[in-house]
C-alpha cells in the first residue's frame, strides 16, 4: 500500500462519516499482522502460497494467511460447517497435506493444477477456505479503497440511491 493510499483510507476512516465502532474495526484490520500460532511453519508457508493463488494479493499489504491462522487459534468460527466435515482447522490441515511436497515453490500453472485436484478431493474444506480468504480480502480497507467502495461510511445521510450516481464523498475516495 502506498503512503497516498494509506493516507486516503485513514482520512475517510477518521472522518465524521464513519462511526466509532466501524472505525475501530477497520483501522485494526488495516494493519493486522498475526504471529503464526495454529499451523506449523511448513503448513503456514503452503497456506500462504494457496492464499496468493486463490485470492491474488500482496501478503505484505494484507495478512490473509495470518487472519485464517489467528481465527483457528482463537477458536472463533462462523457458526456452521458441513455435518460430515471435521472442524475447520483439521479440514484445512488435511487439504494442505494433500498438496504436493514443495507446493509453494512450484510454478503457478502447477500450483493451480494441484489446487484444482485438492478442490475435488476435499471440496468442503476447499469451499470453506476460499470463502474465508475471499471474505478477509473483501473486508480489508485497502481492497475497499481500491474498489472505490465507501459503504462502511456508516454515519452518512446518503442522499442518492440511483445507479451511476455518486455522493461527493464517494467521488473523492478511491481510484476510479
Amino acid at each position: 500500500m502506498t503512503p497516498g493510499e494509506r493516507n486516503a483510507i485513514l482520512a475517510l476512516l477518521n472522518s465524521a462519516s464513519v462511526t466509532e465502532p466501524t472505525r475501530r474495526a477497520l483501522v485494526e484490520r488495516l494493519d493486522a499482522r498475526y504471529e503464526r500460532q495454529f499451523f506449523d511453519e511448513a503448513e503456514f508457508a503452503v497456506l500462504r502460497a494457496v492464499a496468493i493463488r486463490l485470492v491474488p494479493h500482496d501478503p505484505d499489504e494484507m495478512d490473509l494467511t495470518g487472519t485464517v491462522d489467528h481465527r483457528l487459534h482463537s477458536g472463533v468460527g462462523d457458526g456452521w460447517r458441513y455435518d460430515a466435515a471435521p472442524p475447520d482447522g483439521e479440514a484445512y490441515q488435511a487439504l494442505l497435506s494433500a498438496l504436493p511436497a514443495g507446493f509453494e515453490t512450484l510454478e503457478s500453472v502447477a500450483q493451480d493444477a494441484a489446487i484444482h485436484a485438492v478442490g475435488i478431493s476435499h471440496p468442503h474444506a476447499f469451499e470453506d477456505l476460499l470463502a474465508e480468504l475471499t471474505e478477509a480480502f473483501m473486508a480489508h480497507p485497502l481492497t475497499q479503497y481500491r474498489f472505490g467502495y465507501v459503504g462502511f461510511a456508516d454515519a452518512l445521510n446518503w442522499l442518492y440511491a440511483g445507479p451511476n450516481e455518486l455522493e461527493a464523498q464517494e467521488e473523492a475516495y478511491g481510484p476510479r
